[in-house]
């Protein structure tokens, strides 16, 4: 039988790395048959176990029409939709579930949380490691990874502002600060902004110069890292590195993990984080008012500087 995964590439990179566990289960589960990927090339490299699919198709959805699409997807005899926001963000807020949980119930597999270490571990090649080597530092002082995202990159209320980053910065004069992620503009209109651009002598700045392997072995060597909810964040599982996760509307129950140092910053509006109320499939309207965002957080919205301090000097 000749199946297809389909991951539209218009979604998050940090949700398919999550899905490895799944498709490491349905592997077992057609042993014989044979398995296409179609998406883009950075989910592909996302993989890290390369038997779970057979093939790959280079497809970025923003490229392709709706009948290119279809004519895809009838070649093969049956086709998985890795679109995990189908399932409705909703779901995760009321059943109080972990993302695992519903990709569990919802695929019909089971998966082996005992062999994270080895589901979410990259190999790495030598060039690979080489390259971060290069761009580090090599003194006496630790290496802290950051991970910024911006205050209006949709969805919207996930990261403090640009503020708060800096003062953070400025107070993790005993260490080196990486920053990574990405700095770079979208050609056209695109609620999907760039990082900030942290300006402070202390920043080493890697957006954009590694590639989300390299991070993942950049959080392996470093002491820890403080992140928004996201792929970085995600990237810790390579080797299980505890850090310190920020979370505003996106909610931990869903996403966390508990190997990290969870902070919820306070949403006074009283109401389930927004993207439990829609996500990414749906339009701006859904959490343009947050509660979190820049212009509408209270002073005590996200966690105290001095907070996060202490926690980083508990690991």
């Amino acid at each position: 039988m000749n199946i297809l995964y389909y991951y539209p590439d218009v979604l998050g990179y940090g949700d398919f790395y999550l899905l490895l566990p799944i498709l490491e289960s349905l592997r077992k589960k057609h042993k014989k048959d044979n398995i296409t990927l179609a998406s883009n090339s950075t989910i592909r490299s996302l993989i890290v176990n390369k038997n779970i699919i057979d093939n790959y198709i280079e497809f970025n959805i923003e490229s392709e029409n709706k009948r290119n699409i279809n004519n895809v997807l009838h070649q093969f005899d049956k086709v998985y939709d890795l679109d995990v926001q189908r399932f409705g963000i909703t779901l995760f807020f009321r059943n109080n579930m972990h993302f695992f949980d519903i990709m569990e119930n919802a695929f019909e597999v089971k998966i082996d949380r005992n062999k994270f270490d080895s589901i979410f571990k990259f190999n790495l090649t030598s060039e690979e490691k080489n390259q971060v080597d290069k761009l580090i530092l090599h003194n006496n002082k630790k290496n802290i990874v950051i991970h910024t995202g911006h205050s209006y990159k949709f969805p919207y209320g996930k990261t403090p502002n640009y503020e708060w980053w800096h003062e953070l910065v400025s107070n993790l004069s005993d260490y080196n600060v990486y920053q990574v992620g990405s700095k770079v503009a979208l050609e056209q209109p695109s609620r999907l902004l760039p990082d900030f651009d942290i300006k402070h002598d202390n920043i080493i700045d890697l957006c954009d110069k590694i590639n989300f392997r390299q991070i993942a072995h950049l959080l392996k060597i470093s002491h820890s890292f403080i992140a928004i909810d996201s792929i970085v964040a995600h990237l810790s599982l390579h080797s299980m590195k505890k850090g310190i996760v920020l979370w505003g509307s996106s909610y931990v129950k869903t996403h966390g993990h508990d190997h990290n140092i969870n902070l919820e910053a306070i949403r006074h509006c009283g109401k389930p984080s927004c993207i439990d109320l829609g996500g990414m499939i749906v339009d701006d309207n859904t959490n343009h008012s947050c509660c979190l965002l820049p212009e509408l957080a209270k002073p005590d919205s996200w966690p105290l500087i001095d907070e996060v301090m202490y926690e980083l000097n508990t690991l």
